[in-house]
């Protein structure tokens, strides 16, 4: 049993080795990039290339690439991104299991599905729909919403 939890522990600690070299090759790779658009940033703003038309400087900042950078930042956004849509399906079950919404469980139970299938739609479509679904639709919902309850109650 010993020998059992031993070698569990060195396999458990391989993998956190592995992780951690993974993690270190990534910050390396972003600390390159980084130190890329420093210098280059650098030159580019450096007062003997005043000469430089400006459209070139534009030309010469949207050439670089970061590909280390947009993945890391494809991955923030992607981690909070899930994490907001589960927060929104959270309150909604909470909303509905402490009496605050007078729907059909099975109403509540759709919605709260399709909330929390939009992590697997954005998954496969990171940006954001031209439709407004970045949050502008619901916030004009809300406004529209708000107008016609304030109209009825003036009734």
């Amino acid at each position: 049993m010993i020998n059992d939890l031993m070698e569990a522990a060195e396999q458990v600690n391989k993998l956190a080795q592995e992780a951690a070299e993974k993690l270190v090759q990534e910050c390396n790779a972003l600390a390159a990039e980084n130190a890329g658009l420093k210098s280059a940033l650098n030159d580019i703003l450096q007062p003997d290339a005043a000469v430089l038309e400006r459209n070139h400087r534009v030309r010469a900042l949207d050439a670089m690439e970061t590909p280390a950078t947009d993945v890391f930042l494809a991955e923030v956004q992607a981690s909070a991104r899930n994490e907001g849509i589960n927060y929104a399906a959270s309150r909604l079950a909470a909303a509905f299991n402490h009496g605050f919404l007078d729907k059909p469980v099975s109403e509540v139970l759709d919605v709260t599905r399709m909330i929390l299938s939009a992590k697997e739609d954005l998954a496969n479509d990171p940006l954001p729909a031209a439709d407004g679904l970045s949050g502008e639709y619901a916030e004009k919902a809300i406004e529209e919403w708000a107008t016609q309850l304030r109209k009825g109650a003036a009734l």
